[in-house]
């Protein structure tokens, strides 16, 4: 399992979108302008998942225009990152904030642990999860390695 925040979020954003659309953004900034007034009754307070697939939560800055960003897109580049990854995307804003900051961003990406990876991968993988700082991802991957070569020094 693999976590991230606002910024990692938007990095990624910034990488895979001149792969995928073949343009270069000026700026990326999330947005509210996805018809907020239908949740008034809400308060203060409300959350975007992948439910709200359609849903315009950036702008993407070029040089001449602006082009919105919808949800589906930010799983579409998530998912571009982490290929064989479930991404889990959520917006959480906070209606009273008036300094104009966007919403808090975050991102789960899980993967089928019914893959089998042999020894080198689960090492790539560990390095990885190290460059990352990722505790989790790495104790998980640690574990499947252990029991990999185990596994492996058995046969």
């Amino acid at each position: 399992m693999i976590t991230l925040n606002t910024v990692e979020i938007i990095e990624i954003i910034k990488k895979q979108i001149p792969k995928v659309m073949n343009i270069k953004p000026v700026e990326l900034r999330f947005t509210d302008d996805f018809g907020r007034a239908s949740l008034t009754g809400v308060g203060r307070k409300f959350t975007l998942t992948n439910q709200h697939y359609s849903a315009k939560v950036m702008d993407c800055v070029l040089e001449t225009q602006v082009r919105p960003i919808l949800m589906c897109e930010i799983i579409y580049f998530l998912k571009c990152e982490f290929i064989d990854g479930h991404v889990e995307v959520q917006l959480d804003y906070d209606v009273c904030e008036e300094d104009g900051q966007g919403p808090t961003a975050s991102a789960v990406i899980t993967f089928d642990h019914a893959t089998q990876l042999g020894v080198e991968e689960l090492a790539d993988l560990i390095d990885l999860a190290l460059h990352m700082n990722d505790k989790t991802w790495f104790e998980e991957l640690s574990s499947q390695y252990v029991k990999t070569k185990a596994g492996a020094s058995i046969r």
